[in-house]
C-alpha cells in the first residue's frame, strides 16, 4: 500500500506545480554554508578509472515527454523525461529533441547532458514506488559507476570515429526545489543527496549520436583523484586546492558552476 501511495504522489506531481509543498530544504549545497553543506573531510576515495577504462554502457537515452507546471520562477519544468528508441542526435547543448524549463539553472553547454548510474535509478524507483527511466530528469542512464569519474575527465560515448560523441565531466547535480516538486516530496533534497551519488553533468566536445548499448570510456583523466561522488560528499578544501592546481597546470577545465563552489571551499578550514 505504501508503494501505491508514493507512486500516486509522484504521478500527481506531473500536473501539480508544487506550490503547496513545504520543502525542508531547497538546495543541497549552498554557498556560504561551511563546506557548502558537505562534511569537509574526504576519506581518500580514489577514482577507480584510468585512461582507456570502460565506465559502463548506455542503458537508456531520455528526452522530455511533456512540460509540467512548476512553482519556480520559470513556471514550467522539463524533468518528466522518457526513454527514446534508436540513435539520438546530440548537439552542443544536449539531446536535440530535449527541452529545459528553467534555463537559468538547467541546461546550457556546461550542463548539456545529465547522466545517472542505472543502479541509482533503480534504487530510487523502488523508493518512489516505481518510475520509468528519465523520470528523475536524466538524459542518459549508464550501467556503471558514473559518479566515480573525476571532475574534468574526458569521456567517449560510442565510437567518436563512427558518429559517437566526446564529452567533458563538468560537475555534479545539486538537488534543488524544482527536483523536489517534480517528485512531490518535501524532504527530497536531503533524501536524494544522502547517498552522494547524485549524477553528473557533461559538456559536449564533439557532436554526434548516442543510443542504448554505447560504451562509455575514459579518454583522459586529470589525475587529481577528486571524483564526482567524493566532491559532492565532502567539498574538502584540500580537494578544492587540488582541482584549482590541476586547472592551473592545464590538466583539466573546471566549469563556472562548479568553480564557484571550488573557490569557496579552497579557503575554508578542513572540518
Amino acid at each position: 500500500m505504501a508503494g501505491k501511495n508514493t507512486e500516486s504522489t509522484v504521478e500527481s506531481a506531473l500536473s501539480d506545480d508544487g506550490s503547496g509543498l513545504v520543502l525542508t530544504r531547497e538546495l543541497a549545497r549552498v554557498l556560504g554554508e561551511p563546506h557548502a553543506g558537505a562534511d569537509g573531510r574526504h576519506h581518500d576515495e580514489p577514482s577507480p578509472f584510468h585512461d582507456g577504462d570502460l565506465v559502463g554502457t548506455v542503458s537508456a537515452v531520455c528526452a522530455v515527454r511533456r512540460l509540467r507546471p512548476d512553482a519556480g520562477p520559470a513556471g514550467v519544468s522539463a524533468i518528466h523525461k522518457g526513454a527514446v528508441d534508436g540513435p539520438v542526435e546530440v548537439g552542443r547543448t544536449g539531446i536535440v529533441i530535449d527541452e529545459h524549463g528553467d534555463r537559468a539553472h538547467h541546461g546550457g553547454t556546461d550542463k548539456a547532458l545529465y547522466v545517472m548510474s542505472a543502479s541509482e535509478q533503480r534504487h530510487w524507483s523502488q523508493v518512489l514506488g516505481g518510475i520509468e527511466p528519465g523520470r528523475l530528469g536524466e538524459n542518459l542512464l549508464i550501467e556503471g559507476d558514473i559518479d566515480d569519474v573525476e571532475i574534468g575527465a574526458i569521456l567517449s560515448i560510442g565510437d567518436p570515429a563512427a558518429g559517437g560523441v566526446r564529452v567533458r565531466v563538468t560537475g555534479v547535480r545539486n538537488p534543488c526545489a524544482t527536483f523536489a516538486r517534480g517528485v512531490g516530496r518535501a524532504d527530497w533534497v536531503e533524501v536524494f543527496s544522502a547517498r552522494n551519488r547524485v549524477g553528473v553533468y557533461l559538456a559536449v566536445l564533439n557532436e554526434g549520436a548516442v543510443q542504448a548499448g554505447d560504451e562509455v570510456r575514459v579518454v583522459a583523466s586529470p589525475g587529481h583523484r577528486v571524483t564526482c561522488r567524493r566532491w559532492f560528499a565532502h567539498h574538502d578544501p584540500r580537494d578544492a586546492q587540488g582541482l584549482l592546481n590541476s586547472e592551473i597546470f592545464g590538466n583539466c577545465v573546471i566549469a563556472p558552476f562548479t568553480k564557484k563552489y571550488v573557490r569557496a571551499a579552497a579557503h575554508e578550514q578542513v572540518g
